[in-house]
């Protein structure tokens, strides 16, 4: 078995052990056969004949576990903390001294834009990590990208069962980006309308998995560590500028990754 697999094995059993702690949650049915189910998926691959086409299945397959891990944590949802939302809230306006709403009223829309389409790229940007990987030939660097990738991703999933909070954009009041007639904001509500959960990750997984992702190909294809790192810190802004995130929970997602990096540098 592969560390990313026994990361992700042991994540799923993680949220397993909290669905049977705690009886009285209303979808612990339903977590507890996604969990059992997800964990017969990781031993697929092993039917198939040993060789190259197993490998390159497990090279891609936790993509979906990342996936999976996401839309699972979801279940463990029960009512906002508006205690922690405010105490949050506190933090972004002592960071932001002036306001979100003046940085957002005087920055041009097509930079605004940028940012909104840098938050819209998260959904590939991961698995374009891979990708840059994989196309010169160095699959085996796989594990230890999703390794990285996972940890950030699903450290920051698996805190929603203790610390559950609403996205800024639903706590504050209209947010004044809204206004600016952005098209890329639209399709990015649209997304986060149909394909989110629906509430706010601390720490931020869309930080925590960019910036694993770009590290992951930095030490691997360095001609790729600029292009990376300013994706992951574009994607990093405009989950604040956005109010898709707390600043708090964009600085949680990196001193995540970067923890996790550190430690596998020593390894």
């Amino acid at each position: 078995m592969r560390a990313s697999e026994w990361l992700t094995i042991a994540y799923f059993a993680y949220l397993g052990l909290i669905a049977l702690m705690r009886p009285a949650m209303a979808r612990r049915r339903r977590a507890l056969l996604a969990i059992a189910a997800l964990i017969a998926v990781l031993f697929v691959p092993f039917a198939l004949p040993p060789g190259p086409l197993r490998e390159r299945v497990r090279d891609w397959l936790p993509a979906g576990y990342l996936l999976a891990g996401y839309w699972l944590s979801g279940l463990y949802f029960t009512a906002p903390m508006p205690r922690v939302e405010q105490r949050f809230l506190s933090f972004d306006h002592l960071l932001y001294r002036n306001g979100l709403t003046n940085i957002v009223a005087h920055t041009p829309a097509m930079l605004l834009d940028v940012f909104e389409f840098a938050y819209l790229s998260c959904f590939i940007f991961v698995p374009g990590g891979m990708l840059i990987l994989a196309l010169p030939g160095h699959e085996a660097s796989a594990d230890r990208f999703w390794t990285l990738v996972l940890a950030g991703e699903f450290g920051s999933f698996g805190v929603l069962p203790w610390i559950q909070t609403r996205p800024p954009r639903d706590v504050e009041p209209p947010d004044p980006i809204n206004t600016r007639g952005l098209i890329v904001r639209r399709l990015n509500l649209y997304m986060c309308g149909t394909t989110s959960i629906g509430w706010n990750t601390f720490p931020s997984g869309h930080v925590a998995g960019a910036l694993a992702a770009a590290l992951a190909v930095a030490d691997v294809v360095p001609a790729a560590a600029i292009p990376m790192t300013a994706g992951a810190v574009l994607i990093a802004i405009s989950t604040v500028i956005g109010r898709y995130h707390y600043a708090v929970d964009g600085i949680a997602g990196a001193l995540l990754t970067l923890s996790v990096w550190g430690f596998m540098q020593v390894l």
